[in-house]
């Protein structure tokens, strides 16, 4: 058994590969599937939804770290491997830095709510941002399955 991967990679680095991006796509999944119904079950709907902009933008920035070096290990492993990994972190990257940002200064103003005049752009928004993570989160699961 060789020390190394057949990339030339150590298998140690290999191992903590797969826990980055498990912890990182798991967390995604957890978030969007148990965390936040939770808070939308136990709190008021702008404590819910300050809470989990707030989540979504601290795990997204952890993506951010994490998926970097995912992208970094599979790109050599093949052109659609490593197009996913980057596909993969560039909707976590538009999703925290460009479209989370927005939401949370749409949120931050006065009187902010269904009657305010940017509540349809909030709305988009949120569609979008729905849209980029699930996309994310099973370009993620593929990345995890196949190419780690």
């Amino acid at each position: 058994m060789s020390a190394t991967s057949s990339e030339g990679r150590p298998r140690r680095f290999q191992g903590s590969l797969r826990i980055m991006a498990a912890l990182w796509i798991g967390g995604l999944w957890t978030l969007a599937c148990a965390v936040v119904p939770l808070l939308f079950s136990n709190f008021p709907l702008a404590v819910a939804g300050g809470l989990a902009g707030e989540l979504f933008g601290l795990w997204q920035g952890l993506g951010l770290v994490c998926g970097g070096f995912v992208v970094a290990a599979v790109r050599g492993r093949g052109r659609p491997w490593a197009a996913i990994a980057w596909a993969t972190w560039l909707l976590d990257a538009i999703f925290e830095l460009i479209i989370l940002p927005v939401m949370a200064f749409l949120r931050s103003q006065p009187n902010f709510g269904p009657q305010a005049s940017s509540w349809g752009l909030f709305m988009g928004l949120h569609g979008l941002a729905t849209a980029v993570y699930f996309t994310e989160g099973v370009l993620g699961l593929a990345l995890i399955a196949r190419a780690l």
